[in-house]
């Protein structure tokens, strides 16, 4: 089924090749996209089928918690909401651009006048107006321009700076521990830590697959995540933690753990291995290929997501389809 899934990426590309240029181009080397915007996560979002991160502003995963006195409210879903309020009235132009050393794609919006065919004169950028309001802070990974409009809405008492926000620039976790509760197909918290499980991508919850010719389609990042889920039910998870230059996120090699909790039980296959091996991940090769061997395997055996034909997750992301 490899096969398969190859030559669907290719008819994939070359329909995103031939698509207008008003939802998709390229100027001066930077790519740029035109559309509405969905929200997708913690400053993720899709526009024209494309995920990226808004260039210098992020907030907290939406089952993420602050406290406002005594009582505790779901600060991460509102500030999601927020964004997708602030957006949703307009159509937006924004410019792609990715780092070294960072594996995701980072865009600056601007509301878009289809019949100026260009920005709208005067507009304030997404990224700022969100920042303003309070429900996101300034992401200071790549840029510091946003710092300014932070420090106001923190001295406005804005959004989330109301109340009491967890630790934003936490120092690096060289380990996590505990119980799991899993976001998607390669995302999960462990112990209370958020991390992403390294070497390995999978399905986002959105993606679907694939059965093969004339058999339909499945909703496989949901079946991913569940397969995830599964496989750490009921179960203490120990990780390796580690960071990228460049990636202010958490990678982890995950497992079982053992009896003292300080790593992976004797002789049992890592999180990251068993989705490979059963097919419903692939190997990240921009970071490692070594569980390119489980994948082989897998895809010869048609077990997972090698079963029918599928999209690689960072070209779905991409907005190839």
């Amino acid at each position: 089924m490899a096969s398969a899934s190859r030559l669907l990426a290719a008819a994939l590309v070359a329909a995103a090749v031939l698509a207008p240029l008003s939802a998709s181009a390229q100027t001066a080397g930077a790519e740029t996209v035109i559309g509405d915007i969905r929200v997708r996560g913690a400053g993720v979002i899709a526009v024209a089928n494309q995920w990226f991160h808004l260039l210098g502003a992020s907030t907290f995963e939406r089952d993420e918690t602050c406290s406002f006195g005594t009582a505790p409210y779901q600060c991460g879903l509102i500030a999601q909401g927020k964004l997708a309020d602030i957006a949703h009235d307009n159509q937006y132009v924004c410019t792609l651009k990715e780092f070294p050393g960072d594996s995701r794609r980072w865009g600056t919006c601007v509301p878009y006048d289809f019949v100026l065919r260009g920005p709208i004169p005067g507009a304030e950028d997404l990224a700022h107006a969100w920042v303003r309001t309070g429900w996101a802070f300034a992401h200071r990974l790549h840029t510091d321009e946003l710092v300014a409009d932070e420090t106001a809405a923190r001295a406005a008492k804005l959004g989330m700076w109301a109340g009491t926000t967890p630790p934003i620039d936490a120092p690096a976790p060289q380990q996590a521990v505990g119980a799991v509760a899993v976001n998607d197909g390669n995302t999960l918290r462990v112990g209370g830590t958020l991390l992403h499980l390294n070497g390995i991508d999978a399905p986002e919850l959105p993606q679907s697959c694939g059965l093969g010719p004339g058999q339909g389609g499945y909703f496989c990042g949901a079946i991913v995540r569940g397969v995830l889920v599964q496989m750490t039910m009921g179960k203490r998870i120990f990780c390796a933690i580690e960071r990228r230059p460049g990636d202010e996120r958490n990678w982890g090699v995950c497992g079982e753990a053992n009896a003292a909790g300080t790593a992976n039980a004797a002789g049992k296959p890592t999180l990251n291995e068993e989705m490979v091996r059963a097919g419903w991940a692939v190997v990240d090769r921009r970071v490692s290929t070594k569980y390119l061997d489980l994948q082989i395997q897998a895809d010869n055996d048609n077990v997972g997501l090698w079963q029918g034909t599928f999209t690689n997750p960072r070209e779905w992301r991409l907005g190839f389809r």
